[in-house]
């Protein structure tokens, strides 16, 4: 029986499990292979579940490229020129190719079955109702009663609010206030705010993050909700952080606390002189995730969404980045760690490594 060696591409178990997604889709396994995917599968017990998320982005992958074959001339068999389509189609191959293919095609993806053939019915069953469940949500939010232009200088807008409060907004963010009887409520759609809170002792003011609120009465501080990343720093006074079911921690001035997209917590000091400092036009990150870094960057690159290749695991950024040079700043992220971007349709950029 031949001996069976992985590709050179797999230098770790993500990408194994890329390359067991690709050779199961309709693919029958060699004696060697079927020996050398169980032997796989029992040798970590977190391999199963790396290889039903690189099957779920396989699939995905499929639909996409299914749909990249709508642009081809039908009467030449060719793909329509670019200036046609809109965006670079080999390009957007060459990302999916790098996301879960291992090994070279022939005019398609690898493992993947002609992209005439239509897609599973359930899989895109199930991709319509998740866009139809996420329409719901965004739905169902409350309408924004404040929202920050797209753009460097709002940065230097005070809003007043009817309390005597006082509340700056980073670019592209948008906030909702319910203001009541015991409560002054205000919901952090997407982008970041600095806020002086004038003092109401019996009507404390809240600011909801996704799961997180955070309770002051009278202090300042800012408070951020991007790309899924939760971000609390005070620069003065008290503020209580909690989540729905639990109190979490009691934040005084130069503390920090900032939840992950897999929402875990961490704690920290920060200077003081850095709370909220994008006020002034500059973003100062200390160990920032890097995908939250860019959905800042993204409400003044004409609303980019930036995607994250899953390969490239948890990079952090330190740095000072102009507000009023966020292609500079993106540009300068891109050199520093080694990355590279490529445009693909629907406003997105996948980051990758070189």
């Amino acid at each position: 029986m031949t001996e069976f060696r992985y590709p050179d591409d797999c230098q770790s178990n993500d990408d194994i499990a890329d390359y067991w997604a690709v050779r199961l889709d309709d693919v029958q396994l060699s004696a060697a292979e079927e020996i050398a995917f169980e032997r796989w599968q029992a040798a970590d017990p977190k391999n199963p579940a790396r290889l039903i998320r690189a099957r779920q982005t396989w699939q995905g992958m499929e639909i996409a490229a299914a749909e990249f074959s709508d642009d081809e001339d039908h009467s030449t068999g060719s793909r329509k020129p670019d200036h046609d389509t809109g965006f670079d189609s080999e390009a957007v191959r060459r990302d999916l190719e790098r996301l879960g293919a291992l090994e070279g095609g022939n005019n398609r993806l690898p493992g993947m079955r002609s992209a005439k053939r239509r897609a599973r019915p359930m899989l895109a069953i199930f991709t319509i109702l998740l866009l139809l469940g996420l329409w719901g949500y965004s739905a169902f939010q409350p309408d924004a009663d404040l929202i920050a232009a797209s753009n460097p200088d709002v940065v230097g807008e005070v809003h007043e609010l009817s309390d005597g409060s006082r509340i700056w907004m980073e670019p592209g963010t948008r906030v909702a206030l319910a203001y009541g009887d015991q409560y002054r409520d205000l919901t952090v759609q997407e982008g970041g705010v600095f806020i002086e809170v004038a003092k109401d002792s019996t009507r404390p003011l809240r600011i909801h993050l996704n799961k997180l609120t955070v309770t002051a009465v009278g202090t300042a501080f800012s408070a951020s909700k991007w790309g899924g990343h939760v971000r609390v720093e005070v620069s003065e006074g008290t503020v209580d952080l909690e989540s729905r079911t639990a109190k979490l921690a009691r934040l005084t001035a130069g503390r920090a606390s900032w939840q992950d997209a897999d929402g875990d917590m961490h704690y920290g000091m920060v200077a003081l002189d850095r709370v909220g400092a994008w006020r002034d036009g500059r973003w100062v990150v200390n160990d920032m995730p890097i995908d939250e870094l860019f959905a800042r960057l993204s409400p003044l690159m004409d609303g980019i969404s930036f995607v994250r290749d899953p390969r490239l695991g948890d990079i952090t950024v330190s740095g000072s980045f102009d507000l009023t040079k966020p292609d500079g700043a993106y540009g300068a992220i891109l050199a520093a760690y080694g990355l590279t971007d490529r445009t693909v349709p629907g406003g997105f950029r996948i980051i990758s490594k070189k």
